[in-house]
């Protein structure tokens, strides 16, 4: 892999992309806001043909759209864009090309109000950050990967997107999880009960095996310490149409099973597990012990269908649908759901 030479941006060049930003959404006639300061999280969504970096916040139960990214040669619209944050802070927003060219990146900048556009990344890359390094895990779907037994990562600082290192992990890399309370990532390669996944120490290179998924089609992955949960459904029917979740520990994982609904999105700290489930046309979101499984608290999120992005914050965990978004509060037993500005595109 040729790392690509990334544009320094001068304080110029970012004025420049201020006015190119306030004229873009001029020109569509979209509306911009300003709450950059109380949006504890960002997302992209789809308004006016245009997609826009969207503020979410959750205390105040709101969502706006903050700066209209500007439009290149070689983006793909199709293709989902990601927005990453490291544990440090910083919030990382990745564009994907088609027709060979890298995904385009942008630094979001809060306290000028603005993106601030690095360059490409020279392929289609999956952004994996940690608490001060990020990785960039070659696209599982990008040219060549599904016959490859293993993939290069590129380990970069997160705020300046200097190379730091490269590593060789298992691949191809199905699943990503990053672990924002220190510099490791999970990375699994694999698909359904087959999936093994693998942790990556960034700030030294080296890969170890840590877990399996015997018995469970594993759906989404977290990581915590170093440690990665998968989550799923038992690959036998388990029937029934209640929520429950068994949780076991397989070779240095945490293995969650659930049956009545679908696993739309896991997150997990040292001590707990919390678990979006869809059942149909509501969401369970579901805590358990970390260590034993039991169950400690469950909230319905009425209406919510899916769940693309989980993410805790300061007013409770924060649900992101298609053009919704839901705060639950599981020690009030509350959900509070509001509109997102467009159709959500970053997932």
């Amino acid at each position: 892999m040729i790392a690509v030479p990334l544009r320094k941006t001068s304080y110029a060049a970012l004025v420049a992309s201020i006015a190119l930003l306030a004229s873009c959404s001029a020109a569509q006639d979209i509306e911009v806001g300003s709450d950059w300061k109380g949006s504890e999280t960002f997302v992209t969504a789809r308004v006016s043909g245009r997609t826009v970096v969207v503020g979410i916040d959750p205390a105040a139960r709101h969502a706006q759209t903050l700066a209209v990214v500007p439009r290149a040669d070689g983006d793909d619209d199709v293709a989902a864009p990601q927005v990453v944050r490291s544990g440090d802070g910083t919030w990382w927003l990745s564009l994907p090309g088609e027709g060979g060219h890298g995904d385009r990146l942008f630094r979001l900048d809060p306290a000028r109000h603005a993106l601030q556009e690095r360059g490409r990344t020279g392929q289609q890359t999956e952004l994996v950050p940690g608490r001060s390094l990020l990785a960039t895990v070659p696209a599982a779907d990008g040219p060549g990967a599904a016959g490859r037994r293993t993939a290069e990562v590129l380990v970069r600082d997160a705020k300046t997107w200097k190379q730091v290192r490269r590593a060789r992990v298992p691949g191809p890399v199905t699943l990503t999880a990053p672990d924002p309370s220190g510099d490791s990532v999970c990375l699994a390669a694999g698909e359904d009960d087959g999936m093994e996944v693998s942790v990556l120490d960034l700030a030294t290179g080296r890969v170890r095996r840590a877990g399996r998924s015997p018995g469970v089609q594993v759906q989404q992955l977290a990581c915590a310490a170093g440690v990665p949960v998968l989550a799923g459904s038992p690959a036998a029917d388990g029937g029934g149409t209640a929520v429950r979740a068994a949780l076991s520990h397989v070779d240095g994982a945490t293995v969650v099973s659930v049956t009545g609904g679908r696993v739309d999105a896991v997150q997990a700290t040292k001590g707990t597990v919390v678990l979006a489930v869809n059942r149909g046309q509501d969401s369970d979101l579901v805590e358990l012990d970390r260590a034993s499984g039991r169950e400690l608290r469950r909230v319905t999120a009425g209406g919510v269908d899916n769940t693309y992005l989980l993410r805790p914050t300061r007013s409770g965990w924060l649900m992101v649908s298609d053009d919704t978004a839901t705060v639950v509060d599981l020690a009030g037993g509350t959900s509070h759901t509001f509109g997102l500005p467009g159709p959500l595109t970053s997932f």
